[in-house]
């Protein structure tokens, strides 16, 4: 039996997991996990990177400890997020995270030098302030980063990676999440790093996953007290990209990855940047063996998330597992649109309830109600982005697999069943992690 290890970061919890091969079933088994903590900086908020990359050492040696014979090691991570090198390839300063805000004025002033049209059409990456396209450019800009000593950057995966071997790598699917490669041609856009005065030196070349591993570097293996030097795989290292090769797609096969954002689409071989796409919030993301994932990115479960947070605080502890049972017991079929506002309200409840009662001038107060329309808003979404996607493709999709930690909650499948016009295919819930171990045995 085969086994590997799998380092999978999200925005709130990172683990340890080893995957075991027995007789061609994946059995995954957690040896640690942590949150993946942040720091508040003059307003600013940071990944705190000593902890996080301690506690990968930790799971590290746990899982060596549970399984000696652990084949190599892979890691992915959320998107757009990244950390500054100095000239002597030291860590500048803590990686900034997504939920920093980033001013308007600077999307503004990325865009008058390079239209969101003109953007679109070469990255085919959606428009969103967190973007690391937004995020390089304020730090260069406004803060000066290079004049005080900054060289080069790593997207977050790439980081742990060069902490772990001392190899700097810029991962393809992880660069595919920046606004900075031409889609196309799967490298980066000279034409996006000119017009926005963004030194060439700042990156390098692009590796496609799977193709090459590192080994750790001695001082890890000292520190750890390791005998025996594991490869680290250069896998996806964007969760997304890793958990659709958990879905096992076919020609004709959609996915849903439902988690705290939703991610809906087709693996193709072709980017689509039809402006259609731009005004809906399509986007072109990197996959495995040079594929493009065309896929909507919208709000998944996070409404969800922040009512029971606010139930909570309110002295309501209502479980996940209830929420079905709950929402069943409402009879409006109505939706609302679930827009950026949901991102940042503190008060999740009445949002629902006043963008309610402007779309259909009624009131609703019962948590049944208020649940409700978060399914069907749900539901709704998927259906939209599906049909869009089938003609912008013009791909018939005849089954959406679906992935991740909505697949435990049956009142949203039930949901989804009613919203698509075909066959649904329950997918891993730990799809990330499937996705990055089966990277790794194909490379091994």
């Amino acid at each position: 039996m085969k086994s590997v290890l799998c380092l999978d970061l999200g925005a709130s919890s990172g683990r340890a997991i080893i995957v075991t091969n027995n007789n061609n079933c994946l059995e995954l088994n957690e040896v640690h996990r942590f949150p993946t903590k942040t720091l508040n900086k003059n307003g600013k908020i940071y990944w705190d990177l000593p902890y996080i990359l301690n506690e990968i050492k930790i799971g590290i040696k746990k899982a060596l400890k549970e399984n000696a014979n652990i084949r190599s090691l892979g890691i992915d991570t959320w998107g757009c997020d990244y950390g500054w090198l100095d000239e002597n390839g030291q860590f500048f300063r803590n990686p900034r995270s997504y939920r920093t805000s980033i001013p308007q004025k600077v999307i503004d002033e990325v865009h008058n030098k390079i239209s969101l049209e003109e953007h679109y059409n070469i990255c085919g990456n959606g428009h969103f302030a967190f973007n690391s396209i937004y995020q390089l450019y304020h730090d260069i800009k406004y803060e000066n980063i290079l004049e005080n000593g900054a060289k080069e950057f790593l997207f977050m995966p790439n980081l742990i990676l060069y902490y772990l071997t001392g190899e700097k790598v810029w991962e393809y699917t992880i660069a595919s999440t920046s606004g900075l490669l031409n889609a196309e041609n799967r490298d980066w856009s000279k034409t996006i790093f000119q017009k926005l005065e963004l030194p060439s030196t700042i990156k390098g070349e692009l590796t496609h996953p799977g193709t090459t591993s590192y080994f750790l570097k001695d001082e890890i293996l000292k520190e750890l007290d390791i005998s025996q030097n594991i490869p680290i795989v250069c896998v996806p290292g964007h969760d997304s990209a890793c958990a659709v090769i958990g879905a096992n797609l076919d020609n004709n096969s959609a996915y849903l990855i439902n988690g705290t954002w939703s991610l809906l689409g087709v693996e193709l071989s072709k980017t689509i940047t039809d402006l259609v796409g731009l005004k809906k919030g399509l986007v072109n993301e990197g996959s495995l063996e040079k594929k493009i994932r065309f896929m909507s990115m919208t709000i998944g479960t996070l409404p969800l998330q922040s009512l029971r947070n606010q139930w909570k605080k309110e002295n309501e502890d209502i479980d996940f597992k209830d929420f079905s049972n709950l929402a069943k017991n409402s009879i409006l079929d109505n939706h609302i649109e679930i827009t950026e506002e949901f991102l940042n309200t503190t008060d999740i409840e009445n949002l629902i309830k006043d963008k309610y009662f402007k779309k259909y001038h009624s009131v609703i107060n019962s948590k049944e109600d208020i649940l409700r329309i978060i399914y069907n808003s749900l539901g709704n979404n998927y259906r939209e982005s599906l049909e869009l996607i089938k003609t912008l493709s013009n791909k018939e999709i005849n089954n959406v697999v679906l992935l991740g930690g909505g697949n435990q909650d049956s009142f949203l499948i039930e949901i989804i069943k009613k919203s698509f016009d075909c066959s649904i295919t329950i997918g891993p819930i730990e799809a990330s992690v499937t996705g990055n171990a089966l990277a790794q045995f194909k490379s091994l």
